[in-house]
């Protein structure tokens, strides 16, 4: 847009631009040509950065309450020896959860984080202040299914409305459209009980609180309407109603033809991705590392959510047999960014 209004090919319109926060988490997004990329160190120094006004933190705000807890977690975000050595970091042992299958290790996982979760209905803030967060999306979908069948209540299915741009593919397509789930949009079968938190996956009205990334308590539910409250935020506690929209997913990420996917804009939100958590403080944190995180400031990011060393836990799913592994994994940070940032 700022292109657009300065007609300039520069970056931002030729304007200066002021990004502040904090430099050790998950970096912002810069538009570079036709598509969006995360900005990086080659990025910054070539262009960008010469141009940036730099405010950043120096304390960890979320675990301020436990100050051991929060230099680990600083010294961890800085990328530096000896927490980190050769890209990968060693976890404290109090903060792990034993690996021993896949299947049992995640239900420990789970118990940990969720125990008594019958009675988490009667208790929204403690139900909204639980998470366990993951880098992969088939995981967060997998937790998520795994949680609502232990949730109490009546299970509530939606069937999304899947179309081909072309009309005359629909028949033979429909039943493999049903199959896809692209980043950003939600599944064909959206499974929902009353009193079960769920996040916005679009903006809808950002003047009544309803945005990308808002979670929400499950209500009541209508044939093409969800009855929902706001859980968090300055709009916590409204009464809001979500009705079906249209999506329609770049054609990059499914099948490489275009379709379009009616459904209500929301998923369940007690497992979540780590750019989801990001902002968010919680009383209490899961972390299950399927995989290795694969972007700055991920594992920063992850610990970050919690207050304390004790009210985290962390399942590391080992990518091979050596026993050294299990204690340990990777933290990507981007040094030389981070010392341009605190440069003067």
């Amino acid at each position: 847009m700022l292109k657009d209004i300065n007609d300039s090919e520069l970056s931002f319109g030729e304007k200066v631009i002021i990004f502040g926060g904090d430099f050790r988490q998950i970096l912002f997004v810069v538009p570079k040509g036709t598509r969006q990329q995360q900005i990086d160190t080659s990025l910054v120094s070539s262009y960008l950065w010469p141009k940036l006004t730099k405010i950043h933190l120096i304390e960890n705000m979320s675990a301020r309450l436990d100050p051991e807890f929060s230099k680990y977690i600083l010294d961890l975000g800085n990328g530096l020896p000896p927490i980190t050595i050769n890209e990968h970091v060693r976890i404290p042992a109090v903060m792990l959860i034993p690996y021993k299958n896949d299947a049992a290790s995640l239900d420990h996982l789970v118990d940990t984080v969720f125990h008594n979760i019958s009675d988490y209905s009667a208790n929204i803030s403690s139900m909204m202040n639980r998470a366990i967060l993951t880098p992969k999306n088939s995981y967060i979908d997998e937790i998520n299914t795994l949680l609502i069948q232990r949730f109490p209540g009546e299970l509530k299915q939606y069937y999304s409305f899947d179309e081909t741009i072309d009309a005359s593919e629909q028949a033979v397509m429909e039943d493999f459209l049903h199959t896809l789930t692209p980043n950003g949009l939600p599944p064909h079968e959206l499974l929902l009980k009353q009193n079960y938190p769920i996040m916005l996956l679009r903006n809808i009205n950002h003047s009544e609180g309803l945005c990308n990334g808002t979670r929400l308590i499950c209500r009541n539910f209508d044939r093409n309407v969800i009855h929902a409250e706001i859980a968090v935020g300055h709009h916590s506690g409204k009464k809001v109603f979500i009705p079906r929209i249209p999506f329609l997913p770049n054609l990059d990420e499914n099948s490489g033809f275009p379709f379009k996917r009616t459904q209500f804009p929301v998923k369940l939100s007690f497992a979540m991705s780590i750019n989801k958590s990001q902002g968010q403080t919680l009383d209490f944190v899961g972390i299950y590392l399927s995989h290795p995180v694969f972007s700055h400031g991920q594992l920063y990011v992850l610990l970050s959510r919690a207050k304390t060393i004790s009210t985290i836990k962390i399942l590391i799913r080992p990518i091979s047999t050596d026993e050294s592994e299990k204690n340990c994994t990777k933290n990507i940070i981007y040094t030389d960014l981070l010392t341009l940032a605190s440069s003067d």
